[in-house]
């Protein structure tokens, strides 16, 4: 037991001694002009502090409110200045006679590009005044200047539109937040939430993601692999009890003659109509060979592949692999 305290206050003294450097650094670039550089610097400073203060909370509790309470204003000064410098650029560029200003869409993606980085350290420092500040920016100066994603050319351009529309949705679903109507559909095409794997194929990922970890070491200590694995982590868990509550409640369901159902096959399908992912389940009576067919929306694993497609594009941007295909690949191996 006392050995094993030792060992947990090394690893507490050695984290917090991370979470040093790293405030050090983001308060030395929080010092100098905002210029690319200091920014990009300080989005740096500010992650990693954030992911070894999730290191620290994983260990020690009280320590890591301890430890938050130090850096919070710091963070909230990162924050602040991550967005004011981008969302200036954005002002400076504004489309006056010519409304699809390509100055204008280069400054929003900046903008959108660093985002969650402000989200993150307003989140970490509970400035909840200046997320909803953000917000209001969002909507009612960025995505009103913007022109519809529909309308946009080139395919730089429309992904500025579909990062706009997830950030929105971020807002809506995460944060809370009521988004106009008008802003969800301006940026809205039809193939964004359209699932790029199947049902079964969900519970493979973790297996694909540690298969890449072992052949690529240095992905692993990668801050924003880190973070969007986190997210995919949080959101199939998420994903994944939604779907057993909804086939459990159907499997409580009494056939017409008064037996219970089995599930015969069940899988995810994409509403084009409605714009909604549903499960769709097949059940069959085990008594009299009743067969019904039960649809019902899915908004967590919704969620689940959102997270699932920034997690593959950034590991196909950043080193070449795709986890969809890896994912595919093994389900090959296994029959499916």
């Amino acid at each position: 037991m006392l050995g094993d305290n030792i060992v947990m206050q090394y690893q507490i003294n050695r984290i917090v001694k991370r979470c040093e450097v790293w405030k050090g650094r983001l308060l030395h670039y929080l010092r100098l002009k905002p210029t690319s550089y200091n920014i990009e610097m300080v989005c740096h400073s500010s992650s990693y502090l954030i992911s070894w203060l999730n290191e620290l909370q994983n260990y020690d509790e009280d320590a890591y409110e301890r430890y938050v309470l130090n850096v919070k204003s710091l963070l909230e000064r990162a924050s602040e200045t991550i967005f004011n410098y981008y969302y200036m650029k954005c002002k400076n560029s504004r489309p006056t006679k010519l409304f699809n200003s390509k100055s204008y869409i280069k400054n929003v993606k900046r903008l959108l590009d660093h985002i969650y980085y402000v989200l993150w350290c307003s989140y970490y420092a509970e400035n909840d005044s200046f997320i909803e500040n953000v917000y209001n920016i969002i909507v009612w100066d960025i995505a009103k200047n913007l022109p519809p994603t529909m309308s946009m050319k080139g395919k730089e351009d429309r992904r500025v539109g579909r990062n706009l529309w997830e950030l929105l949705v971020y807002f809506e679903k995460f944060l809370d937040y009521e988004v106009p109507e008008w802003a969800i559909k301006k940026f809205q095409t039809k193939d964004l939430i359209r699932p790029k794997v199947a049902e079964e194929e969900t519970y493979n990922i973790m297996a694909v993601l540690d298969e890449i970890e072992e052949s690529n070491p240095s992905i692993s200590s990668d801050l924003e692999y880190r973070m969007l694995r986190n997210d995919l982590l949080w959101a199939t868990e998420l994903g994944s009890k939604e779907r057993r509550k909804i086939l459990k409640k159907v499997l409580k369901q009494k056939c017409e003659c008064g037996q219970n159902f089995s599930i015969v096959k069940s899988d995810l399908l994409y509403d084009i109509k409605r714009n909604d992912i549903i499960i769709f389940a097949k059940i069959v009576c085990k008594n009299c060979g009743k067969t019904t067919v039960i649809r019902r929306p899915v908004e967590k694993t919704r969620m689940e592949f959102d997270a699932l497609d920034k997690l593959d594009e950034y590991l196909y941007n950043a080193y070449r692999i795709s986890l969809i295909d890896k994912v595919k690949a093994m389900l090959q191996k296994q029959g499916y």
